[in-house]
């Protein structure tokens, strides 16, 4: 272990901690509380990244790099162009008053042979159609269906970036998020690689209306390996800590050889522990590799790059209650991005701890043991209704875990309170208020903890599992020592991208809640009813101009 100090002053109550395996970490002299030593490159690159498709370039742009109308700023859009006829096939041809050069804007579909299937081809998408049953049901070739599904892709892109983008200005009186992580896996594409690649999504979901605020793996398509592997050399990226390192956000071939000795030290058939813990960089065990095109990003990097993005979307909220799953990959994400409003009491955080691995009888027995006890504690609470009486009972849990804290303030930031109202869809809840601070009176604190729920969330990864067929849970085959086999899974990392930009666009816009009679937009306040999805498929940005 090595102990440095923060400098000859007295810069701050801070000391940096350090292991054989290269990691850092600051210890709060105080609290004696530790946290990894992220790169602020690293996380900002993570967070341009995830919010990429909110800046689009505007249609208006002269095809010469060099020429100032490249990047067209708002006056010269207004001046710096002028419409110069149209081409044979229709579209609106424009020329730069600066340049000289001239260039077309067409329709979306322009170069499309059968631009009559995109609709079909989204219907099918979300509605857990295998891509070999597309090409059949369509009757195109692969190559055709893969172009389809990267159009249909960038069409969301483009419709989510001219509605989202509004979200800044946007007011809401509190805002209540909750965000938990799914797994996907990437088939292998050679025979002589076997190997699985393991990919991370964060997702996050307003508990009101369950729209999804970003839903992004962590992968980059646009990096390129060699380039990365060449970098790393250069400027020996080997000698620096992780978090010193400029590619610290993305992994490596050194950091997968790492990976892959210490999984062989656990053994040769042994898988490496289950990431429970995403602060820490998250291990690879010997049945995984890494992508082959693009970069796959540090997990760690995902979250904290999501939580900077969720913030960017979220200036308007007064209030805003964040519900997380028990990692501390997520808990450090969401406090380093949202420390300040915690300070001002414009954030909360409280994380949600469920048993999902309960059965069926399971759940039932003790959604029924606590239904009874609840019918016997009514009798305390003559003629209130049940939410009051759930309220009182939470407050007088809180009250009573505040009086057996050892801790004199944030009495509650270590305690874990079982949820005593538990169902079906979340037994044996447990809850942590991370951001106690002693100035909220214990019926303000229970009012905060009974809206926490992961369900939410839970939801769209159980409905990404239903509707998209390449990312259902694998089926095991019998014949096989009954081997997990993930039938559909894609063979092409990017593509997961592309099925849950999709999926998160079609889920916020088009598809209807069966209670509410809304789409999640709607209730939001981003649409005013059900988007057609032609509306979305032939969204053209030359209205913006």
């Amino acid at each position: 272990m090595i102990i440095k100090g923060r400098g000859s002053g007295a810069q701050d109550r801070y000391t940096i901690l350090g292991n054989k395996d290269g990691g850092s970490s600051l210890m709060c002299s105080g609290c004696r509380r530790t946290t990894r030593i992220k790169s602020n490159l690293a996380v900002h690159e993570e967070f341009e990244r995830q919010s990429a498709y909110l800046f689009v370039p505007h249609p208006l742009s002269c095809p010469d790099a060099s020429c100032i109308n490249h990047r067209p700023t708002k006056e010269s859009l207004k001046t710096g162009f002028r419409k110069y006829g149209q081409t044979k096939s229709g579209s609106d041809r424009w020329q730069c008053r600066e340049c000289k050069k001239t260039f077309a804007l067409g329709k979306p579909t322009v170069g499309h042979k059968k631009p009559h299937i995109n609709i079909r081809a989204f219907e099918l998408i979300v509605n857990k159609v295998p891509l070999n049953r597309m090409a059949e049901i369509l009757d195109v070739s692969y190559s055709t269906l893969y172009g389809k599904i990267d159009f249909i892709y960038e069409q969301c892109r483009l419709f989510a970036a001219s509605r989202e983008s509004q979200l800044r200005q946007m007011e809401f009186k509190r805002l209540y998020l909750s965000t938990d992580r799914q797994d996907y896996l990437v088939n292998w594409g050679e025979r002589s690689a076997r190997k699985t690649i393991q990919l991370t999504a964060v997702a996050t979901a307003e508990q009101g209306s369950g729209y999804i605020f970003g839903l992004t793996p962590n992968f980059d398509a646009s990096v390129d390996p060699a380039e990365i592997e060449q970098r790393w050399v250069d400027e020996r990226e080997s000698t620096k800590r992780p978090h010193m390192r400029s590619l610290a956000r993305v992994w490596t071939e050194f950091d997968y050889r790492m990976s892959m000795a210490r999984a062989g030290r656990l053994g040769e058939d042994a898988a490496a522990p289950a990431r429970d813990d995403l602060d820490a960089p998250e291990l690879m065990d010997l049945g995984q590799q890494l992508p082959k095109n693009g970069a796959q990003v540090h997990a760690d990097y995902l979250m904290h790059g999501h939580y900077w993005f969720l913030r960017s979307l979220t200036h308007g909220a007064e209030k805003l209650r964040f519900y997380i799953d028990q990692d501390a990959g997520l808990l450090h994400a969401c406090l380093g991005a949202f420390a300040d409003k915690v300070r001002d009491r414009q954030a909360d955080v409280v994380q949600v701890d469920i048993q999902k691995n309960l059965t069926i009888d399971q759940r039932k027995n003790a959604h029924g043991k606590a239904r009874r006890w609840f019918e016997g504690e009514r009798a305390r609470f003559p003629g209130m209704k049940d939410n009051v009486i759930r309220t009182a009972i939470l407050a007088e849990r809180i009250a009573a875990a505040k009086e057996a804290s050892k801790t004199e303030k944030g009495k509650l930031q270590e305690v874990w309170l079982e949820y005593p109202f538990p169902d079906m869809a979340e037994p044996g809840k447990r809850l942590r208020f991370v951001t106690d601070l002693d100035d909220y009176d214990d019926h303000h604190v229970a009012n905060l903890l009974m809206k926490g729920s992961l369900w939410p969330v839970d939801t769209v990864f159980n409905r990404i599992r239903r509707r998209m067929s390449m990312f259902e849970r694998p089926v095991q085959s019998v014949r096989r020592a009954r081997r997990m086999w993930h039938i559909y899974a894609p063979y092409d990392a990017a593509m997961v991208e592309k099925m849950l930009t999709i999926f998160r666009v079609w889920h916020n816009y088009v598809w209807i809640d069966s209670k509410a009679k809304k789409t999640a937009a709607e209730k939001l306040g981003m649409a005013e009813g059900k988007v057609r999805m032609q509306d979305i498929v032939y969204f053209d940005v030359r209205k913006s101009i």
